[in-house]
């Protein structure tokens, strides 16, 4: 994926109510604000913050008669950029400040400096497989 195309598909992540201008308004506001902080470009901003948030393995239940596993799963880049998406707005969500750009802001600096709440749900998500790694023969 390129970054027009990863920009486009996270308008829509952040979009509710189909308003789609407000949430391009508010992720080009708040990636402008991060990138002049960090004295960055938005694009290298983008990418180092995909790349310290995203996966490279997700773990999803599978029920085996009437025992649920968690099993480990291999994500292709597009699976594991878009699950950095929804952990970077899920995050954001969560967080404390007033408006949703200052949010995001603050979550895109913290993914770039590889610390927050969003560098340790992808963490989680590696634990989990980690430790499910010898139910991995059921996929």
């Amino acid at each position: 994926m390129n970054n027009k195309e990863i920009v486009k598909k996270f308008t829509n992540l952040i979009m509710r109510d189909g308003k789609k201008s407000i949430a391009s308004k508010v992720l080009k506001l708040s990636m402008t604000r991060a990138s002049k902080q960090l004295d960055l470009t938005e694009d290298q901003l983008l990418n180092e913050c995909l790349s310290n948030i995203k996966p490279s393995i997700d773990a999803r239940s599978k029920r085996v008669g009437s025992n649920s596993y968690v099993i480990p799963y291999a994500i292709t880049n597009n699976q594991s950029i878009n699950l950095a998406l929804k952990i970077i707005i899920n995050v954001a969500r969560a967080r404390k400040e007033k408006s949703f750009v200052d949010r995001l802001v603050n979550e895109f600096i913290d993914a770039y400096n590889n610390r927050g709440a969003s560098v340790k749900k992808k963490n989680e998500i590696h634990k989990l497989a980690e430790a499910n790694k010898s139910f991995a023969f059921f996929r």
